[in-house]
């Protein structure tokens, strides 16, 4: 999982200035549409929040739901912690040692928010094979990532090249990855997330019987 850290993407990894920084570009609205529009989470649902960050997805999820993050940056797990004390539970640790933590299996939903552009291809597929792994019989992974396209503006294609992730990708490569574990897969691709010029592509991935 590679972070680009110089200038403002090493900044951003202070719990208080990512938040900061999330409010200017209007990130939260971003988490509340998408837990309504996308996560939908129910009452007594089990959702496993991969590269959880700050864990703030909790603030638009009813507290009946139970809820496991784990991220790879300690200082933001310290602050999910800190701050859902009791909502939740908090890990901090690399995809690739994800196996070692106490999870449960069976999760109704699993999240890889803004997660897949900072893996490589065999960090990402592992991430899919992981969280197909956990999942019960109909349950649904949903990953959030900006993304190139075609015909993008100069403007969203620049400001998504300083994104602290060094794997942005076209959809179809996303999709080609989430497809060695999950034949049925929805798209959706948005442009009106931010309040700056932004790609994001959302996929919401089945888990099903082969």
């Amino acid at each position: 999982m590679d972070y680009i850290r110089t200038g403002i993407q090493r900044i951003l990894e202070s719990p208080t200035i990512f938040k900061l920084f999330k409010k200017i570009v209007g990130g939260c609205a971003v988490e509340r549409r998408l837990v309504n529009e996308f996560i939908r989470p129910f009452p007594g649902a089990k959702i496993l929040d991969i590269g959880c960050g700050l864990g703030s997805h909790l603030d638009y999820i009813s507290d009946t739901v139970e809820y496991v993050g784990y991220d790879l940056n300690a200082r933001y797990i310290a602050y999910a912690k800190k701050k859902y004390k009791g909502r939740g539970q908090f890990f901090c640790s690399h995809i690739s040692e994800a196996s070692n933590l106490p999870l449960a299996d069976q999760f109704d939903i699993a999240l890889a928010i803004s997660v897949l552009h900072h893996l490589n291809d065999d960090e990402a597929k592992y991430l899919f094979k992981s969280s197909h792994n956990h999942l019960k019989e109909g349950a649904v992974l949903i990953t959030f990532d900006n993304v190139y396209t075609p015909n993008q503006s100069a403007i969203a294609r620049y400001f998504i090249s300083k994104d602290r992730g060094k794997y942005v990708r076209m959809p179809e490569e996303y999709e080609d990855l989430a497809r060695e574990c999950f034949s049925r897969i929805e798209t959706t691709t948005l442009t009106d997330m931010l309040r700056i010029p932004y790609t994001h592509f959302i996929m919401r991935c089945t888990k099903q019987s082969k």
